[in-house]
């Protein structure tokens, strides 16, 4: 039998074994159920979307003709531009490069959600790397915490879980005791650690964010009775 004659479901059975998923892994990745995938990969349920497979390829990491079966199955590599990422997140000293303002490397943070919203991921490969050592020389908290939190998640979009999970801690480790940053800072966490099928750290990190920003529980109120006695008059 060619690669051509087996069926698709079979395909995506075979790389799923080969990521080291389960079923339910991959149902929870593609937002499905785990007896859908059953299905599909059985053969029970058509696969005539290309959408689908796309997004199948996609949490695989194959190109989707090789779910089609019309190319030699080469799994994608880390997309151009990757290790400049980790290279900057690597760094611990501030890079000597020219001063930017404050405000002007906000601005560009502010471009780069713009670029991620827009699914512009290419493009914002290439600009994280300067953006992360702008930001660092910035001395700004909060321009430092959202370049790292737009590099985690442009990370896990690009099924590199692992360092989206450090570019998402380094967010954690910036943001201090500022609560408002560090709980925005867990939910990356939350999100890469997700990536990684690591759903109870994930959990765990979702909760702390929201015990970050819960408001403080107010004092038991006071006995109505105040600093009077409770016992009686004297001499009863």
């Amino acid at each position: 039998m060619t690669s051509d004659d087996i069926p698709i479901g079979r395909r995506v059975a075979s790389w799923r074994v080969r990521r080291s998923m389960t079923q339910q892994m991959l149902a929870d990745r593609l937002r499905r159920s785990k007896s859908w995938v059953d299905k599909i990969e059985r053969g029970a349920r058509a696969l005539d979307r290309y959408s689908v497979i796309q997004e199948l390829a996609h949490v695989l990491r194959v190109d989707p003709e090789v779910l089609l079966g019309q190319q030699r199955p080469t799994p994608a590599g880390p997309p151009d531009g990757v290790d400049d990422i980790r290279a900057a997140l690597a760094r611990y000293d501030i890079p000597q490069a020219p001063a930017q303002t404050t405000e002007e490397v906000r601005r560009q943070v502010g471009y780069a959600w713009l670029t991620y919203q827009h699914a512009h991921y290419g493009q914002l490969v290439r600009v994280l790397p300067g953006l992360l050592d702008a930001a660092q020389g910035a001395r700004s908290t909060e321009v430092l915490v959202q370049a790292y939190r737009i590099t985690s998640l442009l990370l896990v979009k690009l099924g590199e879980a692992d360092l989206a999970w450090l570019a998402a801690d380094r967010a954690m480790a910036a943001a201090g005791d500022n609560p408002i940053l560090a709980a925005t800072a867990a939910i990356s966490v939350a999100q890469a650690l997700r990536a990684s099928h690591r759903d109870r750290l994930a959990l765990a990190a979702t909760l702390t964010a929201a015990n970050r920003i819960l408001p403080p529980t107010p004092d038991p109120t006071p006995s109505r009775f105040g600093d009077h006695e409770v016992d009686g008059p004297d001499g009863d």
